[in-house]
């Protein structure tokens, strides 16, 4: 959802920094106004791709980085159709720069899913590779009350499951470090573990 609103945030952006020109006022390369609103819009549609909220550390980051994004479209959007000269005594564009800088910053805080994935420990069995279209991995945590939590795939990243997705009957759970197998799904909230079997008899 936070994807389409900031693609969509940069369109309305991009088509309102042409409006003044098209009006027959002072060309738009010529309007810092309207270049700053351009700018935003442009920055917000490539922000929408690293709106991701399924990792709990990251979600408050990623909506506050959001949320002064789209108030510095919309103030900028302000500022060049209701020519809005300054605010507080400063340029007014200043204002929609400072908080678009805030939200990069805090963009660029946002800590990337590095997850390490630990070594399991030899047992006498014998590890056997995925069945073919079927990844394996090891459960990172999973919320028993709740019904989900996340899988490290042994790629390296992080991918949610819920617990619809664990193969069996009743109430079906994870616990954390358990190797298991499963298929990899695009739903709407992003990439989904689903089909999910543990392999190492826990």
């Amino acid at each position: 959802m936070l994807k389409i609103v900031h693609v969509l945030a940069g369109i309305v952006a991009l088509l309102l920094s042409f409006v003044p020109s098209l009006q027959g006022a002072v060309p738009l390369l010529l309007q810092p106004e309207a270049l700053c609103l351009l700018m935003l819009g442009l920055l917000s549609v490539q922000f929408a791709p690293s709106a991701q909220l399924i990792d709990s550390r990251t979600r408050p980051v990623i909506i506050g980085a959001s949320a002064l994004l789209l108030v510095a479209i919309a103030l900028q959007a302000i500022v060049l159709l209701a020519a809005v000269p300054q605010i507080a005594g400063q340029p007014a564009t200043l204002a929609s720069l400072l908080l678009a800088f805030i939200a990069v910053l805090l963009h660029l805080a946002t800590p990337r899913s590095r997850s390490k994935q630990p070594k399991a420990a030899r047992t006498n069995t014998t590890t056997t590779p995925p069945a073919a279209g079927r990844e394996a991995g090891t459960v990172k945590w999973f919320n028993t009350s709740k019904g989900f939590g996340f899988i490290s795939r042994d790629s390296g990243d992080d991918v949610f499951v819920h617990f619809r997705a664990i193969r069996g009957e009743g109430h079906r759970i994870l616990v954390e470090g358990q190797r298991v197998e499963f298929t990899i799904m695009m739903r709407d909230k992003g990439l989904q573990a689903e089909d999910v079997v543990p392999t190492d008899g826990r």
